[in-house]
């Protein structure tokens, strides 16, 4: 669960004490905390993560492959999945975007790497307009620019320590941190992918994980080497603009795609089982921010919105720091702003 407060913050070699994580000051957010579910277990049930934190069994076989580990892109193909070099006016668009942030906005060739993830990434991940009427896929871009900000500053070397990363698991004390451009975090966004996301899709992306990442899908998200050596192990992997920004994409969509049942959330496994609930971006971002558990149900308008700054004002800054960088990008927009429209279930996206 991504918290306001108080977060140690490692980012190129350096401690900091982060105070107010989910601040405008141009930090980014980059926080998750939070104790640790104790009641029966499920896939994507720990709703201490933020990122779908998991300790249940994992479902069919993972990903494979190898990744480059360096925060530029990581083995695969990238055909039929856009990016800058297929769409260079797209690129462009999305360059346009970045000059538009308030602070942070990349140069050089790490804006080159995360335009070309953000394209692909929403080629493969976004919402489109044949199931959401309405929605337009710069949305997905402007959105994805806007979020980077928010959650890492724009430092793919961003590594956030917070109590849930340091939980203590029967394996020893976790070292299982938020990382990257997105802030993803192993025994959870990547448990899940593992076990259960379509690998084929992600590595089209830019991003594969090893052949051996599926043998341990299994296991509990405490066991030793998702919660204890394999963070540390992989964490240039989790850098990796490419694998990073496609996970937190997936991560945002297939939520605001499932988790709009108010009275229950729908995790991961139940969604790729048939089920799931549609939802909005703003569902996709409040699971991102605080698990499904809290993120789950819909905001139909901005009066509901608001109604956020009274019960929940943490929640209420991220999104509305998201939303206010994403309408500076795109202009004024007529009709349902498209964080409000509707995102029905798509499991051929999302899951194996």
């Amino acid at each position: 669960m991504r918290l306001v407060g108080i977060c140690a913050a490692v980012a190129g070699g350096a401690l900091a004490l982060v105070v107010g994580c989910s601040s405008d000051d141009g930090e980014g957010d980059g926080s998750s905390g939070g104790a640790s579910d104790d009641a029966a277990t499920t896939l994507g049930a720990d709703a201490s993560t933020g990122t779908s934190g998991t300790n249940g069994t994992v479902g069919s076989s993972g990903s494979s492959g190898a990744s480059s580990g360096t925060s530029g892109t990581s083995g695969g193909t990238s055909s039929g999945c856009g990016g800058s070099a297929a769409e260079p006016a797209a690129a462009a668009t999305v360059s346009g975007y970045m000059d538009k942030l308030p602070f942070n906005n990349p140069s050089g060739a790490k804006r080159a790497a995360i335009i070309d993830a953000i394209l692909k990434s929403c080629e493969v991940f976004g919402a489109t307009s044949a199931k959401t009427p309405g929605w337009d896929r710069k949305y997905c871009w402007a959105h994805l620019t806007a979020a980077i900000n928010k959650e890492s500053g724009y430092n793919p070397d961003s590594v956030v320590s917070d109590g849930y990363g340091t939980r203590s698991t029967s394996a020893g004390k976790a070292n299982d941190p938020t990382v990257g451009l997105l802030q993803v975090r192993f025994s959870s966004t990547i448990r899940d992918f593992v076990g259960l996301g379509n690998a084929a899709i992600l590595t089209c992306v830019g991003c594969t994980f090893p052949a051996a990442f599926a043998t341990h899908k299994s296991e509990s998200g405490d066991s030793a080497f998702w919660a204890v050596s394999g963070p540390q192990q992989n964490l240039a992997r989790m850098k990796d603009i490419a694998c990073n920004v496609g996970l937190g994409a997936w991560y945002y969509y297939y939520n605001a795609s499932s988790n709009g049942k108010a009275s229950a959330p729908t995790y991961l496994q139940a969604y790729c089982g048939g089920g799931g609930t549609a939802g909005n971006l703003i569902t996709g971002l409040l699971s991102h921010l605080q698990g499904p558990e809290s993120g789950k149900g819909v905001l139909a308008n901005q009066a509901q919105l608001n109604g956020l700054q009274t019960t929940n004002s943490g929640a209420y800054q991220y999104i509305t720091q998201i939303k206010s960088q994403f309408d500076a990008m795109v202009g004024p927009l007529g009709g349902n702003h498209p964080f409000f429209l509707t995102q029905p279930p798509n499991k051929a996206q999302y899951c194996q």
